[in-house]
C-alpha cells in the first residue's frame, strides 16, 4: 500500500517570505539580514537589489509620449 500527502513536488528548500528594505547601500541590507534569528537555526537569507522602477511601466510611459508626439 502507498500513502502520499498530495500531488506535490518534493522540495528541499522552503521559502518563508520576503522583505523589501529601503536602504542606502547593500551593506546596510546585509547588516540587517545578519541580525535574523533564523540564521542561528540553519536558515539562510538572500540579499539582492531590486529595480528602482518597473521596466514595463517605464516602457509604457515612453510609448505614451511617443504616441502624443505623433498626434501633436
Amino acid at each position: 500500500r502507498l500513502v502520499v500527502d498530495g500531488p506535490f513536488a518534493e522540495s528541499k528548500e522552503a521559502i518563508g517570505g520576503y522583505l523589501v528594505l529601503n536602504v542606502e547601500t547593500i551593506d546596510e541590507a546585509i547588516a540587517i539580514a545578519q541580525s535574523s534569528p533564523g540564521l542561528a537555526y540553519g536558515g539562510s537569507i538572500e540579499v539582492r537589489p531590486v529595480a528602482e522602477e518597473c521596466p514595463l511601466d517605464a516602457r509604457a510611459r515612453e510609448l505614451a509620449r511617443e504616441e502624443q508626439l505623433a498626434h501633436a
